[in-house]
């Protein structure tokens, strides 16, 4: 979840499939396995109405009400392992082979060096493999389910608590290293900071209804959530060109 470095697709969320994907090998009972665990991994959110943003965040205010119907989202960041079965079977050249005997880059860790379109071109495909409506999720289902419906926290984690360091549960290791939120969903305080689907904007006070902002407003960036900080790490914005 870092620089662009650290970027990766985004914990994969169920909305809308809207893509279709080009032809590709045959997958091998390895991966067909692979892909089916990643079902197993959705976790069901119910929908609700919460206050998303934070008032004395700059970048995360005005705080205001969004309501969300129920989604599921995948209770792992996509891994290495995962990414190279797609870009495989798909006939694409591995992420970054030249840094692959990083131990940060290992196949259990969450994937890097991948642009927005990258991550969600994977999201799709992968629904298409499960026939199921996969996608990115918006930010306002990110932050939902980072705070566990909305709760009152500063950090995904168990107790919405962290400590600073590399043995904690605010370090960087393989996806699920460290404990879960109360939904069961893991590394959205620290891991990778992960791609939305949202265009970035500023928030706006009045309530909304499963927002999503799908058009350019005045910046050319999408929007990542997830970045490492000591507070309000559930909240903090980050953007950058779709591109990067």
């Amino acid at each position: 979840m870092n620089s662009f470095a650290k970027l990766k697709p985004v914990t994969l969320l169920l909305i809308l499939f809207i893509s279709s994907c080009n032809s590709q090998k045959q997958l091998t009972p390895e991966q067909e396995e692979l892909i089916n665990q990643a079902k197993d991994n959705f976790v069901f959110v119910e929908g609700g109405t919460f206050v998303m943003g934070l008032e004395n965040l700059s970048e995360a205010s005005p705080a205001h009400k969004v309501t969300l119907d129920n989604f599921a989202i995948s209770k792992y960041e996509v891994t290495f392992k995962e990414y190279d079965t797609y870009t495989e079977v798909n006939g694409e050249e591995k992420i970054e082979p030249q840094w692959r005997d990083q131990e940060d880059m290992s196949p259990n860790y969450g994937v890097t060096f991948v642009n927005w379109q990258q991550s969600r071109e994977y999201c799709l495909w992968l629904g298409k493999q499960l026939q199921l409506p996969i996608d990115l999720p918006t930010e306002a289902q990110w932050e939902y389910a980072a705070r566990s419906r909305g709760l009152d926290v500063q950090h995904a984690t168990n107790n919405g608590k962290i400590e600073g360091g590399d043995k904690d549960n605010y370090g960087d290791g393989e996806v699920g290293s460290f404990p879960p939120n109360p939904l069961g969903l893991y590394d959205m305080s620290g891991g990778r900071p992960e791609w939305v689907l949202d265009w970035f904007t500023l928030y706006k006070a009045e309530p909304q209804h499963n927002p999503i902002i799908d058009t350019i407003v005045f910046q050319k960036k999408k929007m990542i959530r997830g970045w490492h900080s000591l507070s309000n790490s559930v909240y903090k914005r980050g953007k950058r060109p779709p591109e990067n």
